[in-house]
């Protein structure tokens, strides 16, 4: 079995203060450029149906955005803000592990990159330790 271990991340929450945050590092490839792109901040959201990128680096991956399945996002921000966004089967990488998974590119450039279940979160098996670390196993 194949173990893949991130450190949360600490960030500033408006209400809370310091929260620390499940982010993976993940690399998507992009068939405009045909090479492998880093990402280093991606969070893992249990919460979240479909993986979801920002549109800068949509582009960069894909070169129509808008050539990918339509659909409407919900609950990321906001549970009655709407953004629409292009579904994508995007090859991805974590470690030296590859597989193919749907992407959601949003046609907003404030949403952040987001880790969710579809064929991404639902092929390991995942522990989220004492809001200290998250390990993905394959």
């Amino acid at each position: 079995m194949t173990k893949f271990t991130f450190p949360y991340l600490e960030q500033e929450h408006p209400i809370f203060g310091k929260v620390t945050r499940p982010f993976i590092k993940l690399s998507l490839y992009s068939g405009h450029f045909s090479q492998w792109l880093s990402v280093k901040k991606v969070l893992a959201d249990t919460g979240a149906d479909i993986s979801v990128i920002p549109l800068p680096l949509g582009q960069l991956l894909v070169s129509e955005v808008e050539l990918g399945q339509p659909i409407q996002l919900g609950g990321m921000l906001s549970s009655n803000l709407m953004i629409n966004a292009f579904v994508h089967q995007i090859e991805a990488k974590i470690g030296n592990y590859t597989f193919e998974m749907p992407v959601a590119i949003s046609t907003s450039s404030t949403i952040p990159p987001i880790f969710g279940r579809q064929k991404a979160l639902d092929r390991f098996k995942v522990s989220f330790v004492h809001g200290s670390e998250i390990i993905l196993e394959i």
